[in-house]
């Protein structure tokens, strides 16, 4: 009988924890992301102009990403780079600067390069405060 009381009193308790963590408020900007057209602060997305590929090794060691609205001047951008659905390396560049929006780009670094044979999926979200 102490052991249903132990475990009846260990359950109200998680359920009061969960509780109160899903009550909790989360401050964060606006999470856009590559070909979605309600992006707050590119509406109508950004391009891949071009990867960083080392021929002697057929790495992969950055990917430079192109008409960048001005609006997410600020905000942080981040490249995930997939290998059969599984995120195998990442890179970032925070904060946009007026030198990759507009006419420009930014060059993300892939550290250590991927193997570009096994690229299947490239994901770039802009995430931040800037034109939301």
């Amino acid at each position: 009988m102490r052991r249903f009381w132990a475990l009846l009193a260990v359950g109200a308790l998680s359920a009061l924890a969960i509780g109160s963590a899903a009550a909790l408020g989360v401050n964060g900007g606006a999470i856009q992301a590559g070909e979605d057209l309600t992006l707050t602060c590119d509406s109508d997305g950004v391009q891949v102009l071009g990867w960083g590929l080392e021929t002697d090794d057929g790495l992969v060691y950055s990917v430079r990403i192109g008409g960048i609205a001005d609006t997410c001047q600020g905000n942080a951008l981040f490249v995930r780079v997939t290998d059969g659905g599984v995120s195998v390396a990442s890179g970032n560049v925070d904060p946009l600067l007026p030198a990759h929006t507009g006419a420009g780009q930014v060059v993300v670094s892939i550290p250590g390069g991927y193997p570009a044979a096994l690229i299947d999926d490239l994901h770039v979200f802009i995430e931040g405060p800037s034109g939301s």
